[in-house]
């Protein structure tokens, strides 16, 4: 019985670590300072420097709406979920998160 404890422990462990690991391949810091929206009317896209890490993804996916008072981020894929929720643009497409 004890040997299907110290198992049934382990193998949770190590699904819990792979979890854990799962994580986003940005950092909010660095598209907040190393990123900008280029504004077109109403619609913004994310123009990020190359030190950015993933930069394509994150521009292919990310767009920017203006609604009057700011610009909000939507994008595809649950990867870039925190951006939605903690980035906004100015008008001078400086980026807040």
């Amino acid at each position: 019985m004890n040997d299907f404890i110290k198992i049934f422990f382990l193998v949770n462990l190590f699904f819990l670590g792979n979890l854990m690991t799962v994580k986003a391949d940005h950092v909010l810091r660095e598209i907040e300072r190393r990123c900008e929206v280029d504004w077109d009317g109403d619609e913004g896209e994310l123009d990020c420097r190359s030190s950015v890490s993933d930069r394509r993804n994150l521009e292919r996916k990310c767009e920017v709406e203006w609604d009057g008072n700011e610009g909000e981020f939507e994008c595809r894929g649950s990867h870039f979920r925190d951006v939605e929720r903690k980035c906004e643009a100015d008008e001078d497409g400086d980026i807040d998160c």
